[in-house]
């Protein structure tokens, strides 16, 4: 389980983050939702430990992820193929395999497990070729797999669809509907509205550096015709 508790991120005395409490539960595939600069990259670098927060807590199974003293086997994080600052980002010299076998041994992750997560995301065929050498869609495969070498319990992607063609696409949804039945909390960050509509337990909506809806995807969608109209009713300043 993930979860903020009244949680402040701010940069240079700017406030990005302010008050911001939510729970990702184990089980559960949770979407979070928000426009350009509404602080969702800051929230997820601050649930998996990479900033802390100047007020509030963020908690990983009930214990800072700083804190964790293997943080590699509690949480697994993919924050996109090409994220600046990225724990999971490959040297572009490396190949695929060597990238995951390096996780592994500084996370002290059973370098046997490299193998079997490259079939399950579908770089088998290609985790002898340099990562430069890869393409968007297979840079974000290989930032999966990085994600789920330790098999940790609690799971963060952001905008991990990107560079997916359709077949990709449908792959990663069953991928994270899995993740979730096995009893994983799964955290992701989107911005298309069909692939949340078709996978969600809950929905989150940061707004502005706030928490604007938290609820489950019936309950977010209510009456309105579907999430994309649901979400813009939302967000839409008062009188527009």
């Amino acid at each position: 389980m993930m979860s903020t508790v009244g949680a402040t991120v701010g940069y240079g005395g700017r406030p990005v983050l302010s008050n911001v409490s939510l729970t990702v539960g184990d089980g559960r595939l949770v979407y979070l939702l928000g426009r350009n600069g509404a602080g969702k990259s800051t929230l997820l670098r601050a649930m998996c430990g990479m900033l802390r927060p100047s007020e509030g807590a963020v908690l990983v199974d009930g214990v800072p992820p700083w804190q964790h003293p293997r943080p590699a086997t509690t949480i697994g994080v993919h924050l996109g193929a090409d994220a600046a600052g990225s724990p999971t980002g490959p040297n572009p010299a490396h190949t695929g395999r060597r990238h995951l076998r390096w996780l592994a041994a500084a996370g002290g992750t059973d370098v046997a497990r490299v193998d079997r997560v490259l079939v399950r995301v579908g770089l088998a065929a290609d985790a002898d070729r340099r990562v430069a050498d890869y393409s968007l869609g297979m840079r974000q495969r290989l930032g999966i797999a990085a994600a789920l070498l330790s098999d940790a319990p609690n799971v963060i992607f952001d905008e991990p669809v990107n560079g997916l063609d359709i077949d990709g696409i449908r792959w990663l949804r069953k991928l994270l509907r899995g993740l979730a039945d096995d009893g994983r909390a799964v955290f992701i960050a989107s911005h298309l509205f069909d692939e949340v509509s078709r996978t969600a337990d809950r929905v989150i909506v940061l707004d502005k550096g706030r928490v604007h809806a938290d609820a489950s995807l019936t309950e977010f969608v209510g009456a309105h015709a579907d999430l994309e109209t649901a979400y813009l009713d939302l967000i839409r300043p008062a009188g527009r």
